[in-house]
């Protein structure tokens, strides 16, 4: 699908970008750091551990490419219809907001649901949906900048090419990025993501309400009410605010099923007391590495670490659950627990590995 829509997205562009050259280097040079430092923020949003890099670029690729380029010919046919029916003044006043929310969302979002066949584990609830969405947005955000700048270049006749990046670059990123497509499709991303996570009635009821709602949000930007530059802080408030809030109960609910977890995983035995806060935050987990000796014994903490976080979000849900990874987990976190207390040569916080903890859950031949 990426490679299909970047064929359509090229064929579409390509005799702008040779005719206009200068003006879309200087888009793609404007361009690439803003989708750099947006994937950077979007995955440091995890209130725990950030998303893994190459899930995060799946779902920018599918955005940037798949959908950006199969929206085109979509979006177009839709507005031919709405042209036919409606008459053309009305689908020059109203096609965008009608035809662009149903295709350009829907696409966006299956970018959410590829994802999660591709690898069961990447979506597991509300938050993994929100910023798997938010990442598809922006980079359908970025392409569509991009063609935005090749579409200025002609519109202001093809003198000024550079000024016209910088033009749009200024309208669209400085002053629209802030609710633009990662918004729109992190508020239809929670829902479809409690959706995948675990499949019932109520959260098949709550994914449609967020893909209508993000359907609705990118129809109220794109509606020629309140037209203007000066206005658009007011018109994408709504947009930014419903991102925020979505974020909000997302990170609420992830958080709870985190603390949930740990206090079962303490009360087993398999998590030490206090280990469930430095697990919590990214920070502690930093400074706890700097207490330990470099080489294997640090080493073997990140390991440990990250098994931990592995087992703790275990039940969250997914596509394809596997009962016997929790009991692998814990196997796996003793024995790396019993190396790491052979291993390093001095002491560590309070909380993070007691020197004389020496569990029996499992044998050292067992990793």
């Amino acid at each position: 699908m990426c490679v299909v829509g970047l064929w359509i997205a090229v064929s579409a562009m390509d005799a702008q970008i040779g005719e206009f050259t200068a003006g879309a280097v200087a888009g793609f040079a404007l361009l690439a750091p803003v989708l750099a430092a947006g994937v950077w923020g979007l995955r440091r949003l995890h209130p725990v551990r950030p998303r893994p890099l190459g899930y995060a670029l799946i779902a920018v690729a599918w955005g940037g490419l798949a959908a950006f380029g199969t929206a085109l010919p979509a979006n177009a046919a839709f507005q031919a219809i709405i042209a036919k029916t409606g008459g053309a003044q009305f689908n020059a006043d109203w096609g965008a907001s009608i035809a662009a929310p149903v295709d350009e969302e829907l696409l966006k979002l299956a970018g959410v649901a590829v994802l999660a066949l591709m690898a069961p584990r990447a979506v597991r609830g509300p938050l993994d949906g929100w910023g798997y969405g938010a990442l598809a947005g922006l980079g359908f955000q970025i392409a569509e900048d991009f063609l935005y700048v090749l579409n200025t270049i002609v519109l202001t006749g093809g003198t000024q090419d550079a000024n016209a990046a910088f033009f749009t670059f200024g309208g669209r990123v400085i002053g629209g990025a802030w609710w633009s497509h990662w918004a729109m499709t992190a508020v239809g991303g929670a829902g479809l993501g409690c959706l995948l996570g675990r499949a019932s009635r109520s959260t098949a009821a709550l994914a449609c309400g967020s893909v209508v709602l993000a359907m609705a949000l990118h129809a109220w930007w794109d509606s020629p009410l309140l037209p203007g530059v000066a206005l658009l802080p007011v018109k994408g408030a709504p947009i930014l605010l419903a991102a925020v809030v979505a974020y909000r109960l997302a990170r609420r609910h992830y958080l709870a099923r985190f603390r949930l977890a740990a206090r079962e995983e303490t009360a087993r035995g398999v998590l030490l007391p206090g280990e469930d806060r430095v697990l919590a935050f990214r920070r502690w987990r930093r400074k706890e590495r700097w207490d330990v000796p470099g080489g294997e014994p640090r080493r073997l903490l990140a390991r440990l670490r990250t098994a931990e976080l592995d087992l703790l979000e275990d039940g969250f849900g997914g596509l394809e659950p596997d009962p016997p990874a929790a009991d692998r987990l814990r196997t796996e976190i003793a024995v790396l627990r019993r190396r790491l207390n052979a291993a390093r040569a001095g002491p560590i916080r309070p909380g993070a590995v007691p020197p004389d903890h020496r569990p029996d859950a499992a044998r050292p031949d067992s990793a």
